[in-house]
């Protein structure tokens, strides 16, 4: 009999956001998350169940505890150019300098999976229209504040931020320049407050 639980769910599910963050989907086993939550296997699959739920559940704590946060922030703002400039500003960050920061565990995922579960790519679709829709409040916003020109199609340009974003992450896998990335920011930035 494997040994109980000892932590409550969310804790078990940090635990095990952080494997896949680290190694990905396809190279994370379930064996691999019984070893790093200290569990027997069959512990695991009763109490978090198998590995696509577990995933499932994973990618929901992670935009709960790491992407709402930003978005709000994103679209509360008093100055919505600004705050936009400042979120791909802290992506850049991300994508520069040391080699052992995670990435965005979203998009990693969605560069990793080889042959993704029907729910777990709608899951991802529902996150990413989250996060886009979020971008097009910010440039309607922003719109209204005349920081941005009247004719920049809000949809548009929140897809085209989208793609920006898999961009730098892409490249910066890659291993690119950092001034590759803050090339793809900056121009993101110009072609959406230039006419």
């Amino acid at each position: 009999m494997g040994r109980k639980l000892e932590f409550d769910k969310n804790q078990a599910l940090e635990k095990v956001m952080n494997s896949f963050w680290a190694k990905g989907y396809d190279a994370t086993s379930m064996r691999d998350l019984a070893q790093h939550l200290g569990l027997h296997l069959g512990s695991v699959y009763n109490a978090l169940g198998d590995k696509d739920k577990v995933f499932e559940d994973a990618l929901h704590l992670n935009i709960q505890r790491h992407v709402l946060p930003h978005l709000e922030a994103l679209t509360s703002s008093e100055n919505p150019l600004s705050a936009l400039d400042g979120f791909l500003n802290n992506v850049v960050g991300e994508c520069v300098g040391k080699e052992d920061k995670p990435g965005c565990f979203l998009i990693n995922s969605l560069l990793d999976i080889n042959n993704i579960n029907p729910n777990i790519s709608q899951r991802l679709h529902d996150y990413l229209l989250q996060i886009e829709d979020a971008f097009v409040t910010t440039i309607e916003k922003a719109i209204a504040c005349g920081h941005i020109p009247a004719e920049k199609c809000p949809r548009q340009w929140g897809r085209f931020i989208m793609s920006s974003l898999f961009m730098l992450r892409t490249m910066a896998k890659l291993g690119v320049s950092e001034d590759y990335i803050h090339d793809i920011k900056n121009c993101t930035i110009r072609g959406l407050t230039h006419g």
